[in-house]
């Protein structure tokens, strides 16, 4: 550990780290600046995006034994604010970008650090910037953003007045762009959502991590917790055979004729697997280190089951249901 001093959004902080902390550790649990997003801690999604000394960072694999004494460190929440917001925020706003808006805030930084370095860029030139800082949404299909960009960069070069980004559809909801009433908060960062929050609870509050199915279809023959209830600070690990009730999620999709919609979950699963990624047990811990820690003992003994890639796949005579109904 050792004491650097940083300028966090224009303001001088300074701040006792470890090397090892990652810059995204620092931002967001350090400082609670919770603009910047922790959505795969592994440089693929770009919602943890800075601006480092003006480059293009992503603050999940970015060490603070990297950060220089002095950096200048530039955060979402630096760029504009709900009362004063920069043109790529007022273009996002305007042209609908941010939809769930979880990958906004780093969708918001990479847009300013094109524009910084390049104020006229092509659409062609927008698309590449984003891919390759690995900015990912899966909303909104990506011409929002390359518009609001475009738009953005007219404004910020003097062709187009900022007041042009606004709404201005004297509040007609239909044929205009009605802005979303959280489109702001999203934009500038100040809208929390679940880890977010979870930043701000009481210091003896449990952390989850899920055991999640590592296979794309399976059948599951047992589920063994007992080493993981072993390991240091967890305090349950629970699986389908915790769940009050029915172990179910059911609803309606479409049309009621529809077969094999698949809106019959189960909160967690316990006869099969049905995608990659489906949570199979939740583990309880004092921290979120320890609850990984023992999210990794769980052992799952399955039957794999053919994975299919495509739908036609999927609907082939031989195939088997994946969904029942």
């Amino acid at each position: 550990m050792h004491q650097s001093t940083f300028y966090v959004n224009g303001v001088p902080k300074t701040l006792v780290v470890d090397p090892d902390m990652t810059l995204m550790d620092v931002v967001r649990k350090q400082l609670l600046l919770t603009g910047t997003k922790d959505g795969c801690e592994d440089g693929h999604c770009g919602a943890c995006a800075v601006l480092v000394n003006g480059k293009y960072t992503l603050a999940c694999i970015t060490k603070m034994s990297r950060i220089p004494e002095g950096a200048e460190i530039l955060t979402v929440e630096g760029i504009g604010t709900p009362q004063n917001l920069h043109p790529v925020q007022k273009a996002f706003v305007l042209h609908g970008a941010a939809q769930c808006g979880f990958c906004t805030p780093g969708f918001v930084v990479s847009a300013v650090a094109l524009l910084n370095e390049n104020k006229s860029p092509s659409r062609d030139d927008v698309r590449a910037w984003f891919h390759k800082r690995h900015n990912i949404c899966r909303c909104n299909g990506y011409k929002p953003y390359v518009d609001a960009v475009m738009d953005a960069a007219k404004v910020m070069r003097g062709e187009m007045p900022a007041s042009a980004l606004e709404y201005n559809g004297n509040g007609r909801l239909w044929g205009s762009k009605y802005p979303r009433p959280t489109a702001v908060a999203k934009v500038t960062g100040t809208l929390d959502y679940g880890s977010d929050l979870g930043l701000r609870m009481p210091p003896e509050t449990l952390q989850l991590a899920l055991v999640q199915a590592k296979v794309s279809h399976a059948n599951i023959l047992n589920i063994d917790t007992s080493e993981a209830e072993k390991m240091p600070g967890v305090h349950a690990v629970l699986t389908h055979k915790d769940v009050q009730g029915k172990n179910r999620i059911t609803g309606l999709i479409t049309f009621p004729t529809n077969k094999g919609d698949g809106w019959d979950r189960p909160i967690l699963c316990d006869e099969k697997v049905f995608q990659y990624g489906d949570a199979i047990a939740i583990v309880a811990a004092d921290t979120v280190e320890q609850a990984r820690a023992a999210a990794d003992k769980v052992v799952i003994e399955l039957e794999e089951l053919p994975a299919y890639m495509s739908a036609l796949d999927s609907m082939a005579e031989d195939a088997i249901e994946i969904h029942p109904g």
